[in-house]
């Protein structure tokens, strides 16, 4: 460096390699005062504008827009099947209506996968938020998901256009840049209908970044921590996507051989960046200790640690063109990946035969570009590979891979921004500026089509599908009817047991394409049905590969019913009892209970017991437990039991004749956190057969049962460590000028 003094300054600062650094940025010219001010206004009106073209007839419209998903064009990958609404979209709603409707005890849902602890399952950032603005704004529950959905996802761009302004110091480019995210139709389409709450806090990410470039070399500071924490609470995805990028980006930097300051090889960084990710996990675990104890198998937005085994684990769909290519018809994520992969190719082959020195950073030595390539590099990596996962998922089990859609776009935007600063010959601006233009033009004929077919409707229920025959048991569907599964989850027929192939006796198994409900099989599927409670067996009569070969497979096995829909109709399974507690022999029961299946493996993985993702055209000894166990059920015995739901987390269940072993099976998932009494005596309850509750009481006689659901332990301890570490962050960030024996800390001005 010529300028030693300046060279201190920096270091004392700590801008080395983040949006401070002059060395990377280098400033166009810079604009000063009011001129400066009206351009950003121009560029966040133009943003505005492009949002509005996309969101005006959601904005404006009625109350949903059900009708919308029924286009020829937005088919599930399943078995060729509309999806007939935005049914994930309508999953969160619902569940935003039951937490309200049953607060406080809104924690144990009986209805959705036989049963499901929401706070061990699902992020719960995005439906206290959604309570928030009903209350505030008094919109219907659908209505204002609508609205914290585009207003959230034009907030993301807002920050997106100021991370990619502090990148470039270019306000037109980082206002081109940061419309990629508004126009993807992947975010824009398949994140409002699929997985919304990607789209809600999707802001958090940008947001993210723009503390973290701030001083990347001092990655441990309040705000940067509580940011991430507050991420892992609202979707795990943004907070993996967030450590990933900082790890990935700081990796790059430690990895070359020459800093511009030896007393760089000297800072911690990586250190302080891995006490970051772990305060962070701290700030969450009122979610992250609940959810590491949980043995649900998932892949998704939910939280976990047991996945889809390797074998399981297909090759991504989409093929490398479409990934590129086709954004407009939700396979990738679009242009800016596009502009980016092109730019980085073109300037290295400008810089390698132009063969001079330029005294401007080139890509290969310019940290920040290089950085966010490795980064976004891996991200495609993951995507493309379908290993992409979270902390504590299995990194190299199971994706979700359209829900890092919106960090593709963002990290791709912010990259593209920071080139504009490799772009230093004439040849280069020529064709960042020629290619990033003519991809903004194009994207407007995407966002004309997606704005073309949005529709609106008046209600949520408009739909045929919805059913609203009462009766006892559950209600069950194809694979692919993910629409009709979600849509009578949490409405008039609550005991909606999500999917037929998804396991039935696996209610923990969420998204897993597992053959446990005897799919290839009539015989044991009707066993497995059976166990599981479900009376109907719904089918959709008028397209779906899977529902169409159900319907061949069941033909001779159950009564089919010509449903008044016209879509919908359902095969009528024959249960002796559907009521959700029945009284068994007891000695009977524990004879059932000696069969259950003791580990055995298959296909190199280890099972244990009749729950876990299960394969049942092999699985003897399986099939042979729940056939016991479902003949259990169908024995005449004299003893009754009766339950009735005072609400989700309480049960009052009357047992009439009872003999001293007299047992009590009660069809909802076994949960660790279910406590039975009998007055003030506390009596056994353990998992049967489809990991059911077995409830022991040894009395004789009529008595009353009350089966409570207790909040977890782990989650009042997460509370506890979560508030706690709050308050001493706070404290010894607050407290730092006091505290000079923590100088590893590196405090800087403005971190409180």
């Amino acid at each position: 460096m010529k300028n030693h003094a300046w060279a201190r300054k920096v270091f004392q600062l700590g801008d080395y390699y983040g949006y401070n650094d002059e060395e990377m940025i280098h400033s166009p010219g810079q604009l000063k005062g009011a001129y400066k001010w009206v351009c950003i206004a121009l560029a966040l009106l133009f943003i505005s504008m492009v949002w509005l073209a996309l969101d005006y007839k959601l904005l404006f419209g009625k109350s949903w827009m059900s009708d919308t998903y029924d286009n020829e064009d937005w088919r599930t990958n399943e078995g060729n099947l509309h999806t007939f609404g935005a049914w994930d979209l309508e999953n969160h709603i619902w569940k935003t209506e039951y937490i309200i409707k049953n607060f406080p005890n809104f924690n144990w849902n009986p209805y959705w996968y036989l049963g499901m602890p929401l706070l061990k399952y699902y992020q719960i950032g995005f439906y206290f938020l959604h309570w928030a603005v009903v209350s505030l704004t008094g919109l219907d529950v659908a209505r204002a998901s609508i609205i914290l959905i585009i207003f959230s996802h034009l907030l993301a761009t807002y920050l997106t256009f100021l991370l990619c302004y502090k990148v470039s110091r270019r306000i037109l480019i980082s206002a081109l840049c940061s419309t990629f995210i508004l126009s993807s139709t992947f975010i824009s389409l398949r994140s409002y209908g699929w997985e919304p709450i990607t789209v809600v806090f999707l802001f958090l990410y940008p947001l993210g970044l723009l503390l973290f470039l701030k001083n990347p070399l001092k990655p441990f500071r309040f705000w940067l921590i509580a940011v991430l924490g507050i991420s892992y609470l609202c979707h795990p995805l943004l907070w993996f996507s967030l450590c990933m990028t900082m790890g990935i980006y700081l990796l790059s930097i430690m990895v070359r051989r020459k800093h511009r300051d030896e007393k760089l090889a000297h800072k911690h960084y990586l250190f302080q960046f891995f006490a970051l990710v772990f305060c962070s996990i701290l700030l969450g675990a009122v979610q992250f200790f609940p959810q590491i104890t949980y043995k649900q198998a998932t892949s998704g937005a939910h939280m976990g640690v047991k996945y889809l085994p390797y074998y399981q684990v297909p090759p991504n769909i989409i093929e490398l063109k479409d990934f590129f290519f086709d954004a407009g018809n939700l396979k990738g994520p679009g242009p800016i990946i596009m502009i980016a992969f092109f730019l980085l190719i073109i300037f290295s082959i400008i810089s390698y035969r132009e063969k001079r020195k330029i005294a401007s950073p080139k890509l290969y030595n310019h940290e920040l570009a290089a950085g966010l390539t490795l980064v976004l590099a891996t991200m495609v990596l993951f995507y493309y590979m379908e290993y992409y996962n979270i902390f504590p998922m299995n990194i190299l089990r199971s994706i979700q891979y359209h829900r890092i859609i919106p960090e593709f776009i963002i990290a791709g935007a912010v990259l593209v921004a920071s080139l504009s600063n490799i772009a230093n010959t004439s040849k280069k601006k020529v064709m960042y500026y020629t290619m990033i233009t003519a991809f903004v033009l194009a994207t407007g004929i995407i966002i004309y089509n997606v704005q073309s077919k949005w529709i609106t409707s008046d209600s949520i229920l408009s739909k045929p599908e919805f059913i609203n025959d009462k009766f006892v048991g559950r209600i069950s569907f194809p694979y692919t009817d993910q629409s009709l599964a979600v849509r009578n989850s949490f409405t008039y027929i609550p005991q909606t047991y999500g999917y037929y192939e998804q396991g039935i006796t696996n209610p923990y198994s969420d998204e897993l394409f597992s053959v446990s409900s005897g799919y290839h099989n009539a015989n044991v599927s009707l066993i497995y049905l059976k166990a599981a409670n479900i009376e109907r067996l719904y089918v959709n009569t008028e397209e779906g590969d899977r529902d169409k070969i159900v319907m061949y497979r069941m033909n001779n096995s159950l009564n089919f019913h010509s449903n008044n829909n016209s879509r919908y109709s359902y095969f009528q399974v024959p249960l002796e009892d559907a009521s959700y507690a029945e009284a068994v022999d007891g000695k009977l029961a524990a004879e059932v209970q000696s069969l259950q299946p003791k580990c055995r493996v298959f296909f190199k993985e280890k099972y244990c017991g009749s729950y876990n993702e299960e394969f049942v055209s092999i699985d003897k000894s399986e099939i042979y437990y729940l056939s016991e166990y479902v003949n259990l059920l169908e024995s005449f015995y004299t003893a009754d039991a009766n339950m009735i739901m005072k609400d989700p987390q309480h049960y009052s269940i009357f047992v009439k004749k009872a003999k001293i072993d007299t047992a009590v099976v009660v069809k909802m998932t076994y949960d660790k956190d279910f406590v039975a009494s009998i007055g003030n005596k506390k009596v056994k309850v353990e998992p049967f057969g489809p990991y059911f509750m077995l409830i022991t009481p040894q009395q004789s006689g009529d008595y009353n049962i009350d089966l409570v659901y207790h909040v977890s332990r782990p989650i009042v301890i997460g509370a506890w460590v979560s508030v706690m570490v709050f308050i001493g962050l706070a404290i010894i960030f607050g407290l730092k000028r006091k505290i000079k024996a923590l100088k590893f800390i590196n405090f800087n001005d403005g971190d409180m």
